[in-house]
């Protein structure tokens, strides 16, 4: 068994910071920087060599607990980091024991998920319901992106331990991970056998048995274990000589999806009659309310259906994710009669036999015993992935990252499939095709008719109906219809739009059967061998190029229209394909499904042709649908305690309930009158129109943001934008120009009659560079080797006969002024492509080009004279980041001033490129290794760029800082460049900035704070504050800057959380970015409380605009719609309206949830008096009341806009506190106080009319006539007290629909006291006459009563709420969100 290294940590910490040193910018007595290793910032072609953002940004590892992981491996398999190693003697500790002992255990929760935490900081898990926190903690799992080797993933919170082995371990660990291994779970490992590692736990409630133990039983004792194991069933088929059978143990397992960021819990049902006999009873017995409860409630109906079963022998299977969605699923049971390895990757091809103690390897486990012949294989569709059944592992997996162990030769990955194995993928992996499953109009009326809202909206109808309120309840009726359909129509019309995103199909031709057929594409298999021909717009799935090259547009992925090159497969690439497709030299050769062929070209006489990988959903584009079809949900405060509010009315609903029917029993009502009014005050209490209202204010936000160009995919997210406490912005593109240019170039030559090297001055003309300078024995002449590098370095493609590629390539072609040509045929009949200037016709040939290499941060071509009668020497040109020229060019071609010209212009925000050239003479056939090509060159000179700040971009982020909404830079350029930019956008305001350096030893963080302008000026490593006594201590007199590399050194490395937490504080620039650590730069903000936006260009953002809560995608590419909010116009300016409209949103929705409470109230006050007397309010008064008053205040009170201004106050999200419920409790009591007043005092009138109980069909009375009379002009009282104003909405007064509505209805309600009893209107609305001074008397009150809420609502319940809270808030310090706690405490600190 492999032993853990003792010094493991101190080992990968060394290896850490030796990478360090090999990337810096130079030696660090040379410079203050940390070294910045740049795998994000293309400098040319590089697209053909780093995977697409959108790619990486789908996998996001899990932060499972910390007690325990796979068997058999030193290392985790799973994607997501598992849990920490532990000793054996903890592991079989229970989680409780665990957790008292202060061990880090962790619930499950993936890295977007904000759950609650408890004291000891963690956080918990509430979000599974139907599967408890061990369960799903100690299950069996697995991923969809396996990785053995690399379990880090692309984006993780780093809170486990990697590569902690010596070098003789990971031998031995790459040894047994080589085929791509998922190490397996086995069920029941005893503690002696039991590696540290280990992935799984004991289950007192079945038996489970070690099968690399049972090998060494007996034959005897294994078939008696095997007789006592009740669940055993047999998946192997008999050979000639031996039978494997797997038992199907486990009952449940656990399974992250990596592309969604999502934990889920699997769990086996088999099916018994005898309980679906009474599910279907009792759904039939309570006509119905019991199916209803069982569909609100999912949970309850799987007791009835089934029995729980292991895995492999289950009917249907029971899924829930962890924010509580529930789903059940059936099993598909196909005959295959094939090997496991035929639709699913092997977890290891070797498995280690404990021997005679001594450590040796006694035997190998038999082929057929972990790829054995399946004959039935059990499957089930999640979210358009397939899980299929392992019976070696016990548990379902996907195979999304399937691959043929044949395609690891080369030449066997031309070979295609017959029609044979064609069919059984295509019974396997199903059509390639991204078709989505429409439901029909019925089953989608079905869906939103019977959720709980309409349900309580028929329930009311009929209750309605019953009672004779035809009137109200047909147009109550109509509404609810009206708002089906209008729903209807918009889910639809959604569909319609993801389908036509998604759904795409053509005709190929394939090799099957050793002839080419043409086929649909949706025909296409894994295995498959197609011709890439100019007929393909679109790629229709996955696939590698195995024969010549294509140029591919990937903008439908990565947000940018970067032409990429794609070059065919070699032998080193398939052998990558092992790695779950994710290795950036795989990606050179990998083409995406959906992305545009643009143009494709054949290295020999054989068609280009690619080999089908991956169909369907599995592919990258049908990851980027799923995403678009399951979003997260929000977890938003507002909406949480919206429903909080709604039960807690219910409650009171209830008990008026209660006391309406006991006093109808006191004054003697029949029984039919008595159920039905005592039912309809829930109606009262709680409208059916409530849950709507708060939509109103959302609509007219994403209306009002369309007409500004700004579109919302997640209305829900509209209300988070008005709470955002920070704002995170890429710079390229985003705060600046997308495009750079080129401001002038500097040429390193000799110095005039020395050998030593010096910059020339700068050069803004290619005619002046184009000069040269006069040659003498010593002189250099590096100005046309400079213009050569510029027109020849470069991957531009001619296309359509116009030049694509990358910018910067662009920009510098465009400077030399050269021309171009593709496929020039030379004199000895090649084909390359050519550059020559314009006054001549020779030029260059590009005979070869290494590709930009992210790790290398370079780029080459070899090239050559056109002509051919000119010399055929070869020459090396290499263009890439000045910090890597010291490694590759002879240190006397660099001049002395190398390193402060590069400082001095990156320090001022500019972009440097370098260039350098080497003659290797006439080369063969076989081109030389890239490793010696690229060494010992000649360095040429510096190509300075300048990136112009965005109009938009200095207002937007002084209106941001004056609001007190921090700003944040997250951009993988470099950090002065970064620190240049955002002094002069005003990002930072600060005179000093910090920016760490690493030296081994210096304190406990090995990092040295010093100012970038000044490197005396230190800081504590600790406490980051000023270590000498003259700087300013204030908190915002200093900022901090750091790079990815030392975001992830402080996260992997370091592990102190309380320097964390102060870096993510005082941190406002993060530079040299990658995409998976922009993602948890948001992660890591969100863990101290911050509501965060992120606003991007989409290329390398996708990941951080799907983590952040408001994600402001400036692309109009198909991936922005994996951001909440795009914006069509490319400036910044929209976060500012994306933020009014926010906090106008969600201020009316307040506003509007208040006006349905008090409303609620109002009429359950009224209602209640009536009922004491046994009458109530007529039909017609109720359909007055909703849709003349109601219904129009309560969508035009929605109508403000959101004010100029933002404010640094942001507007509450919290629904039931005493800010909103202590004003609202005091409206209440004010309308009480007033209707029972007048109540009261209408009894002792002379022409009072005494009410006779009995039904709704003769209520008049006084009573009825006064409080309806007045409780109009309350309904429109509230009104106008509730719209709120400034700071958040503009006033009342610009509101002008509004202020014709309150208008029109006072009129209207005075109106009706002309209305005479005698006369058809007065019988129609049940009224009865009183003296005019009565009418008076009521507008009277109306007024006073007005006035006194106005009063109250802006003074005297705000007061009181204030006393509330300091009362019940005496000895609570601090705030219940650690970002604020954190910045009290600096400013204290101070």
């Amino acid at each position: 068994m492999v032993s853990r290294s003792n010094h493991a940590s101190r080992s990968r910490r060394s290896s850490s910071i030796d990478r360090y040193r090999r990337n810096s910018i130079a030696s660090q007595e040379s410079s203050s920087y940390l070294a910045e290793e740049n795998s994000n910032e293309m400098y040319s072609g590089a697209a053909s060599e780093v995977i697409p953002s959108s790619i990486t940004s789908l996998h996001y590892p899990h932060h499972f607990g910390r007690f325990s992981s796979r068997q058999n491996s030193s290392i985790s398999a799973e994607a997501s980091p598992l849990l920490a190693p532990t000793t054996d003697q903890q592991y079989y500790q229970s989680p409780q024991q665990l957790a008292a002992e202060g061990n880090d255990l962790y619930s499950v929760k993936s890295n977007s998920t904000r759950g609650s935490v408890d004291t000891n900081g963690h956080s918990t898990a509430g979000g599974f319901r139907f599967f408890s926190v061990d369960e799903i903690e100690m299950a069996p799992g697995g991923s969809t992106l396996e990785n053995p080797e690399d379990p880090v993933d692309y984006n993780t919170n780093w809170d486990y331990s990697i590569g902690k082995y010596d070098e003789d371990e990971q031998d031995k660990v790459s040894i047994a991970l080589d085929v791509g291994s998922h190490n397996n779970f086995q069920p029941g490992h005893s503690p002696q056998n039991q590696d540290d590692n280990s992935y799984g736990s004991f289950d007192s409630s079945s038996v489970r048995f070690d099968r690399r133990n049972n090998r060494r039983l007996s034959d005897e004792s294994d078939k008696s274990l095997l007789e006592r194991t009740s669940n055993t069933s047999s998946f192997g088929k008999q050979g000639r000589d031996e039978t494997h059978s797997f038992s199907a143990i486990s009952e449940y397992q656990r399974y992250y999806l990596a592309e969604e960021d999502l934990v889920i819990g699997i769990a086996g049902y088999k099916t018994k009659f005898w309980k679906q006999f009474c599910y279907y009873f009792i759904c039939f017995a309570t006509l119905g309310l019991g199916y209803l409860i069982f569909r609100w409630v999912p949970k309850y109906r799987v007791g009835l259906l089934g029995d729980r079963t292991p895995l492999g022998l289950s009917d249907w299977v029971v899924i829930e994710n962890e924010f509580g969605e529930l789903v059940i699923v059936n099993i598909s049971k196909q005959r295959i009669e094939d090997r496991l390895s035929s639709f699913l990757v092997l977890t290891s091809e070797k498995e280690e036999v404990e021997g005679d103690g001594q450590g040796k390897y006694d035997d190998v486990v038999d082929a057929s015993e972990h790829d054995p012949t399946i004959t039935y294989m059990h499957s089930f569709t999640y979210r358009y992935i397939k899980f299929f059944y392992s019976p070696v592992e016990d548990m379902f997996r996907t195979n999304s990252n399937w691959y043929d162990n044949n395609w690891l030769s080369m030449k066997h990955t031309g070979d295609g499939v017959s029609q044979k194995l064609h069919s059984q993928r295509l019974a396997i992996f199903g059509e390639n095709n991204i078709e989505i499953e429409e439901k029909s109009i019925f089953q989608l009326m079905m869906d939103e008719v019977l959720h709980p809202f309409y349900v309580f909206q028929v329930f009311s109808i009929f209750l309605w109906l019953a009672d004779n309120y035809y009137y109200y309840a047909t147009c109550i009726f109509i509404i609810s219809v009206v708002s089906i359909a209008n729903t209807l129509a918009e889910t639809k019309s959604t569909i319609n739009r993801l389908k036509e995103v998604s759904r795409f199909n053509c005709e190929v031709r394939v090799w099957r059967n050793n002839f080419w057929k043409q086929i649909d594409s949706n025909e296409l298999v894994p295995g498959d061998v197609f011709e890439v021909d100019p007929s393909l717009n679109l790629l229709p799935c996955d696939a590698l190029l195995i024969n010549g090259e294509c140029v591919i547009n990937e903008s439908m992925l990565t947000g940018e229209s970067v032409p990429v090159t794609k070059v065919e497969a070699t032998h080193e690439t398939v052998a990558l394909l092992p790695e779950n497709f994710t290795s950036p030299f795989l990606a050179r050769s990998f083409l995406y499904n959906g992305t545009k062929l643009l143009k494709m070209k054949s290295s020999n006489e054989e068609p280009v042709t690619a080999m089908v990988v991956k169909t369907g959903f599995n592919t990258t584009k049908g990851s980027l649908v799923r995403s678009m079809l399951f979003p997260k949900p929000t977890g938003f405060k507002f909406y949480e305690d919206s429903f909080k509010y709604i039960g807690f009315m219910t409650i009171i609903a209830a008990i008026g309930f209660i006391y309406s029917t006991y006093n109808f029993i006191q004054i003697g009502l029949d029984t039919k009158t008595m159920v039905l009014r005592a039912l309809d005050i829930i109606t009262i209490v709680v409208p059916p129109a409530l849950p709507a209202t708060l939509t109103i204010g959302t609509t007219f936000a994403i209306n009002r943001l369309k007409g500004k160009n700004i579109f919302c995919i997640a209305p829900t997210r509209v209300n988070i934008g008005g709470k955002l406490d920070v704002m995170c912005f890429d710079k390229t593109g985003t705060l600046t120009e997308d495009g750079l240019d080129i401001l002038g170039v500097h040429v390193s030559n000799n110095a005039q009659g020395r050998k030593e090297m010096v910059f020339e001055d700068m050069v803004s003309k290619v005619k002046d560079l184009e000069k040269g300078k006069t040659i003498d024995k010593y002189s250099t002449n590096n100005n046309t080797y400079l213009l050569s590098c510029m027109a020849s370095c470069h991957s531009l493609r001619l296309i359509d006969d116009e030049l694509l590629g990358d910018p910067l390539d662009a920009k510098m072609f465009e400077f030399a002024n050269w021309n171009f040509e593709e496929d020039y045929v030379t004199s000895s009949g090649a084909s390359y492509s050519r550059v020559y200037p314009n006054a001549s016709t020779e030029g260059f040939v590009t005979v070869k080009e290494y590709e930009f290499i992210s790790s290398l941060r370079r780029m080459s071509v070899l090239v050559r004279e056109a002509a051919s009668h000119k010399s055929q020497d070869t020459i090396v040109y290499t263009k890439g980041a000045p910090e890597v020229m010291f490694d590759i060019c002879l240190p006397e071609t660099l001049p002395a001033s190398y390193e402060e010209l590069l400082h001095r212009y990156t320090h001022n925000g500019y972009r440097v490129i370098a260039c350098a050239y080497k003659n290797i003479g006439k080369v063969g056939r076989e081109y030389p290794e890239r490793e010696s090509v690229e060494s010992g060159m000649t360095f040429a000179g510096f190509i300075i760029f300048e990136n112009k700040l965005k109009k938009s971009t200095k207002p937007t982020l002084r209106s941001l800082n004056e609001a007190k909404i921090r700003t944040v830079m997250c951009t993988g350029d470099n950090i002065l460049t970064a620190i240049s930019v955002a002094r002069e956008c005003e990002l930072i305001t600060a005179k000093t900035v910090y920016v760490p350096t690493y030296e081994e030893g210096a304190n406990e963080t090995n990092l040295v704070w010093s100012d970038v302008d000044n490197s005396e000026n230190r800081l504590d490593s600790i406490t980051l504050k000023p270590i000498s006594l003259t700087n300013d201590h204030g908190p915002d007199s200093y900022r901090l800057a750091i790079t990815g590399d030392v975001f992830r050194y402080l996260l992997t490395e370091v592990k102190n959380d309380s320097v964390m937490q102060r870096i993510l504080m005082s941190c406002d620039i993060f530079a040299r970015m990658s995409p998976d650590e922009k993602h948890e730069l948001v992660e890591q903000l969100q863990n101290i409380d911050y509501t965060v936006g992120f606003c991007g260009d989409g290329a390398n953002d996708c990941g951080a605009l799907k983590a952040a809560d408001v994600g402001i995608s400036l692309s109009e590419a198909e991936a922005s719609v994996a951001a909440p909010f795009t914006s069509r116009l490319f400036e910044i300016s929209c976060v500012i309206d994306v933020i009014k409209e926010g906090r106008s949103s969600l201020v009316t929705s307040f506003s509007c949830f208040k006006y349905m409470s008090l409303y609620s109230a109002i009429q359950f006050i009224t209602v209640s008096i009536l009922y004491k007397t046994g009458t109530n309010l007529g039909d017609f008064q109720f359909l007055y009341i909703d849709m003349c008053l109601i219904l129009p205040l309560a969508i035009f009170m929605s109508w403000s806009k959101p004010f100029g201004k933002l404010v640094i106050k942001r507007p509450t999200a919290n629904l039931v506190s005493p800010k909103v419920l202590i004003p609202l409790c005091c409206h209440i009591t004010i309308i009480l106080i007033f209707q029972v007043f007048l109540w009261l005092i209408v009894h002792n009138q002379p022409w009072y009319i005494k009410p006779i109980p009995g039904t709704d069909d003769a209520v008049q009375s006084s009573d009825n006539t006064v409080l309806f009379l007045y409780t109009n002009f309350q309904y429109i009282l509230i009104a106008i007290v509730l719209s709120t104003g400034p700071p958040y909405r503009e006033p009342m007064t610009k509101n002008i629909p509004f202020l014709i509505n309150v208008l029109f209805s006072c009129l209207l309600s005075g109106s009706i006291f002309l209305i005479s009893q005698d006369s058809w209107w007065g019988d129609f609305m049940q009224l009865t006459d009183m003296p005019r001074e009565w009418y008076w008397f009521i507008v009277i009150c109306a007024g006073i009563n007005l006035t006194i809420m106005l009063i109250g609502e802006k003074w005297w319940f705000p007061a009181l709420a204030r006393i509330y809270k300091r009362i019940t808030k005496k000895g609570q310090l601090g705030s219940r969100k650690i970002f604020k706690n954190l910045r009290d405490s600096t400013v204290q600190g101070v």
